[in-house]
């Protein structure tokens, strides 16, 4: 029993290393969009902003990191006994978010960093939560469609990419709340001496839950195919049967 809790504790362990790293690419991708797009609001910095951020998920899906809105694509196929990995998953996240955060608001782009994270925390923490919730959910399916269009993608690693650097793309653009990027503005903004609140806690709370609900709708349909094509197929074959 005392093993087979090490050899867990161990695997754990190890998970949260990678969800470390997980939040640290996207610090990278979350500062760097917020570098870009500093100077000022035309379009042009937005795609190129909203381009830089990719590289973070590219290299999650990539080297196989840890992240909490990757992982609720597979949810429903997850044992309840390893949801609590979610948690472990974000906590470890935060953590990398906070480390990215920590090594560059002391740099020479810092300043201008924290002044534009300063500025997305505000208009986020004063979005409405029923907005905030729905926002969430999008990004959510946004996230599913790259981690799956990379799985479709076996056979080449280019078309993989590409599947990942769109719909991350796409949801950054559009601005959605995505429950980790959103720990890198916030880190940025107690660094800057806005301080922390209650309302990051609840505003993070939502998005984490609208994060899993859109997490889990494509592959919902996908389940539910399964079972409705496999039921038919067990009908057709008791028919064949019968004949």
């Amino acid at each position: 029993m005392k093993e087979k809790f090490i050899n867990k504790l161990k695997v754990d362990t190890a998970f949260f290393l990678l969800s470390i790293l997980a939040g640290i690419m996207i610090a990278i991708g979350g500062m760097t969009y917020l570098y870009i797009t500093s100077f000022d609001s035309s379009i042009w910095l937005k795609i190129a902003g909203g381009f830089s951020f990719t590289i973070g998920l590219v290299f999650i899906i990539l080297l196989k990191f840890k992240l909490f809105t990757g992982l609720n694509c597979d949810l429903i196929y997850t044992n309840y006994k390893d949801w609590y990995k979610l948690i472990l998953a974000f906590l470890g996240n935060c953590v990398g978010c906070w480390i990215g955060s920590l090594l560059i608001f002391k740099t020479a782009i810092g300043p201008a960093v924290m002044e534009r994270a300063v500025e997305v925390s505000i208009a986020k923490l004063n979005t409405e939560l029923w907005v905030v919730l729905l926002s969430a959910i999008l990004c959510g399916v946004f996230i599913t469609m790259a981690v799956l269009g990379y799985r479709a993608c076996k056979n080449s690693k280019t078309a993989g990419i590409i599947a990942i650097v769109f719909p991350i793309f796409t949801f950054t653009i559009l601005g959605v709340e995505h429950s980790v990027a959103n720990q890198v503005y916030f880190a940025l903004t107690a660094l800057s001496g806005n301080g922390f609140s209650g309302k990051i806690v609840l505003h993070t709370f939502i998005v984490m839950i609208g994060n899993i609900i859109g997490g889990i709708l494509i592959p919902l349909v996908f389940w539910a195919k399964d079972k409705l094509t496999k039921k038919n197929n067990e009908i057709e074959q008791s028919e064949n049967e019968e004949k």
